[in-house]
């Protein structure tokens, strides 16, 4: 039944949407503002589907709100359900008839270690057989448990989906593949509730399961909040549809934003038709105004034609060019080059041209940075998540942090002191611009001769071990001096005081890294992240008792971060650092780009003829259609495979059209990465768009 207080705004991509739902709570606001004191006592309940569209909506709101009679706080759904089960975990505690201890949230990267740990004993040849080793394993049943409790199925019945799903496609498959499954995904969940600990799929299954249902929650939910806006339901979880409905059927507010060709999470948590089923339920209003008549929109259709029929249409192809060449090396430089030169000249500024590919591997990623970087043209690696231990300032705290603890000199080598020395010694105006005082060449001669490797104690041996001292230079040895003096002497209070690592962490970071203006954005971000994972890490030991093993839990986590899973996205952004960020070219996959809510002027699509551009640049989930609410309990088709494929790049095309605002380049070479032959389904469009060097 059509509620009046609900409305739908469905629309395709950049067609103000997001500015409709903002002017529905404007409304809202100023409506019940008249009718009751200030500040409201109920404020909104306002979600958006990730951080970007978050901080998105967040700006539009203060930009179009006069007066904010209210707390305004957006939230993502991980992040409200995380809330939430955090806030009412005593409720969840009496009705599971655990220890109400305060959880501890996982890291996906300590969950799959624990969990790695947990399981180890029951991995049999058979499970690395079909998942191929250990860690493709538990990452897969870890990423089932989120899976289901996204989608409100219980942990205990997913190895019943898989079999149905029939998703190894093997005839003789054993049953006791699918009681093993069930036994670890079983054990696993009992672990962490008995220690505290809440892992991302946990989370998800407490709050649907156990929370949403509790009617003493329901209360709160509705003592809490006075009204419900919610932006991009295509891309949220079947859980939180549970939750809309519960507030439709309370004759709520609510305003919720769609788009049909929009989708990105389809495959990671998402299930956009059952939250399309939330529109019957509302009042409808459709959008479809296409952002900007520029001409690429008729490309849409050229696409459509090519991939239905196979026809090519040569008519729509104005504003888009091509660039091919025969390896993909050559194709790297050659829009490099093509691009440094239109900046250069000034017809574009580096903030208005993207570079999209369906998956950019660390090539491109590298000969990119290096092109430009070259050039003094600033770039801009979309949603960047390097590991962590890539960074050569978390590597030297690493390094520092085994000398000063000890116990752990077999995982110190010569060149991790040389590195140190380098990234801690002060530095010098040259006529090379800005040096260390300890350059590479004298820090690896210091650490050939001054460094003493043991096993149980390393450590820095005097300046005098090195027997041609004149060949250091008297900045090399004041430096080194004051470096090894440090060590030592908080080597030293370490021993004395008792101090933890955490505290050993702080210490490092106040005698070599407090000063943020000499740091760039990304060490910033490092250095944050290397410290909430180390917080994050000693809080899981303290929980399990292990707090005591100073020395084992060092090595260990010493190991988790050179296995480079950990990143750096630290939590929440400063948006002071903001502006240390410079704004260049942005280089993205297709994934990244979508859910960044940015358009540009100049988009380069990065291997055309990829088979990857039909898959969207993002692989989905393992068995991730079996946990879409509208599944049939039957076994997958190929026929069904491809129906999704050809859907998807549909969405695909028309979002990245709508993301442009000038032209497109369609950047395709005969042989990809690995040599291999590219004859994608979009290879057909790049034989009909003229040349770059035709007409620009």
């Amino acid at each position: 039944m059509t509620q009046n207080n609900a409305l739908w705004i469905e629309g395709n991509s950049r067609c103000g949407k997001t500015t409709a739902l903002v002017s529905q709570l404007t409304q809202w606001i100023k409506k019940e503002s008249e009718q009751q004191s200030t500040p409201l006592l109920k404020p909104p309940l306002i979600l958006a589907f990730n951080r970007d569209k978050r901080i998105n909506l967040q700006e539009l709101i203060f930009n179009h709100t006069e007066t904010l009679n209210c707390t305004i706080e957006i939230k993502t759904p991980s992040a409200f359900m995380m809330n939430e089960v955090e806030l009412f975990f005593p409720l969840i505690a009496k009705q599971l008839n655990i220890k109400s201890l305060f959880p501890i949230r996982l890291y996906p990267e300590t969950e799959q270690e624990l969990a790695s740990q947990l399981w180890r004993e029951d991995i049999t040849l058979e499970i690395l057989s079909l998942f191929g080793n250990e860690s493709i394993f538990v990452r897969r049943l870890l990423d089932l448990l989120q899976l289901a409790g996204m989608a409100g199925i219980p942990p205990e019945d997913i190895s019943n989906y898989l079999e149905k799903g029939e998703i190894f496609l093997l005839d003789n498959m054993k049953g006791d593949l699918w009681q093993t499954i069930d036994k670890l995904l079983l054990q696993w969940r009992l672990w962490c509730l008995d220690n505290g600990l809440l892992s991302y799929g946990i989370i998800y299954e407490l709050y649907w399961r156990y929370l949403l249902p509790n009617l003493e929650y329901q209360k709160s939910l509705l003592n809490r909040y006075g009204a419900v806006f919610a932006d991009d339901l295509d891309n949220f979880p079947a859980t939180m549809g549970d939750l809309f409905e519960f507030f439709l059927s309370h004759n709520y507010r609510c305003a919720f934003t769609y788009n049909n060709k929009g989708k990105v999470r389809l495959g990671l948590n998402a299930d956009p038709d059952y939250l399309k089923t939330i529109a019957q339920d509302c009042k409808q209003e459709f959008l479809t105004v296409f952002p900007i008549d520029n001409g690429l929109k008729k490309l849409e259709f050229s696409v459509k034609l090519l991939m239905e029929e196979n026809t090519p249409d040569g008519d729509n192809y104005e504003n888009v060019f091509s660039i091919k060449t025969r390896v993909r090396a050559q194709l790297i430089q050659e829009v490099a080059d093509f691009i440094i030169d239109n900046i250069q000249q000034g017809k574009i500024n580096p903030a208005d041209v993207a570079i999209i590919a369906p998956g950019l591997d660390e090539v491109a990623r590298f000969n990119f940075l290096h092109f430009f970087q070259e050039n003094n043209i600033p770039v801009e690696p979309l949603q960047e998540k390097r590991p962590l231990i890539a960074s050569p300032l978390v590597r030297s705290h690493l390094t520092l942090l085994g000398l000063i603890f000890g116990g752990n000199g077999r995982l110190i080598e010569r060149d991790m002191i040389a590195e140190m020395l380098t990234v801690l010694s002060p530095k010098s105006t040259t006529e090379w611009g800005l040096q260390p005082d300890i350059d590479p060449i004298r820090a690896g001669l210091l650490a050939d001769y001054c460094y003493h490797i043991d096993i149980e104690s390393p450590l820095l041996l005097s300046i005098d071990n090195f027997t041609s001292g004149e060949r250091l230079g008297y900045k090399t040895f004041i430096a080194y001096n004051k470096i090894r003096d440090w060590v030592n002497q908080l080597k030293q209070e370490t021993k004395d005081k008792k101090l933890s690592p955490l505290a050993v962490i702080d210490k490092i970071n106040q005698q070599y890294f407090h000063d943020i203006k000499s740091l760039t954005y990304t060490q910033i971000n490092n250095l944050r992240e290397f410290k909430q994972t180390a917080s994050h890490f000693w809080a899981i030991q303290n929980r399990l008792g292990k707090e005591k093993q100073t020395i084992q839990c060092l090595t260990e986590f010493i190991i988790l971060l050179r296995k480079g899973t950990i990143t750096a996205n630290p939590y929440p952004i400063n948006p002071l650092l903001q502006e240390k960020k410079q704004k260049g070219i942005t280089l993205a996959t297709i994934y990244q780009y979508r859910t960044s809510n940015q358009s540009h002027p100049w988009q380069f699509w990065l291997d055309i003829s990829s088979n990857l551009w039909s898959k969207g640049g993002a692989a989905e989930l393992f068995a991730s259609p079996l946990f879409l609410r509208g599944w049939d309990k039957k076994p997958l088709t190929i026929e069904h495979q491809e129906g999704q494929e050809k859907e998807r790049i549909d969405r695909v095309i028309h979002d990245l059209l709508s993301r442009a605002t000038d032209k497109i380049f369609l950047c395709h070479s005969d042989l990809d990465v690995n040599g291999n032959e590219q004859m994608g389904i979009l290879l057909g469009l790049t034989y009909l768009a003229a040349p770059i060097h035709h007409k620009l």
